[in-house]
């Protein structure tokens, strides 16, 4: 897998990331809300989170802000997101490691793992299903794994109107349908969108119990399953 770089990816500067995703995606607050509320119902005392592809810390500090007791370890492989990921979790520093790393580098045992729009770099379902292994593996007996990410048939009817609700959703906060179409095209490039049917299948196969979706906004799903 390329190292991902949001800079070229969304065409949006790292600094600039926390105020565009709100644009760009439905229900953006609610999404990360959603996950630290599930996280508040099962993580014990001083439990370590691992937030893979934290980009500039939005969940990981919703996470730190909203449960006291937890640690969190942001994992990134772009610099310029993990510089600010940094700045924005000064208050939480002695909670907080930063990481420079790629998805499928070896992460230590943790309470949960955790990912906002980041899985669907992962292109290939055969190399998902390893990486959904792998995290399972680093989970200790009874963690959770949350998964915050779109989740888009590739074709036909249920295809076209997530799209479009999408659409409706970006033009409500100033993006308009010809840009919004452009910004979809540009994401393709590196975007692969599984079915939800077919990424709580892969969680089944890669061991996790009770493969669920916790929460549900037009193109984007919060899922996962514990350990």
């Amino acid at each position: 897998m390329s190292e991902h770089r949001v800079a070229t990816h969304l065409g949006v500067a790292a600094a600039d990331y926390d105020r565009e995703i709100r644009r760009m995606i439905p229900g953006y607050e609610e999404m990360l809300g959603e996950v630290v509320a599930l996280l508040d119902d099962v993580l014990d005392e001083d439990a370590l989170v691992i937030d893979l592809g934290a980009g500039t810390g939005a969940l990981a500090g919703a996470i730190l802000d909203g449960i006291p007791r937890a640690r969190a370890l942001l994992v990134d492989i772009d610099p310029a997101m993990l510089e600010v990921a940094t700045t924005r979790l000064a208050a939480h520093s002695a909670r907080v490691e930063v990481r420079k790393a790629r998805f499928e580098d070896p992460l230590p045992p943790c309470d949960a793992v955790v990912a906002s729009l980041a899985l669907h770099h992962v292109a290939d379902v055969d190399a998902k299903r390893a990486l959904y292994a792998q995290l399972r593996r680093a989970l200790k007996p009874g963690g959770i794994l949350l998964s915050a990410d779109a989740a888009v048939h590739p074709a036909g009817p249920e295809h076209d109107r997530v799209f479009r609700v999408w659409t409706a959703g970006m033009f409500d906060h100033g993006i308009g349908p010809g840009e919004a179409e452009a910004l979809f095209a540009q994401w393709s490039n590196e975007d692969t969108y599984q079915p939800l049917h077919v990424e709580l299948a892969l969680l089944a196969e890669a061991g996790f119990k009770r493969p669920e979706c916790f929460w549900r906004r037009g193109p984007i799903a919060v899922f996962g399953g514990f350990a």
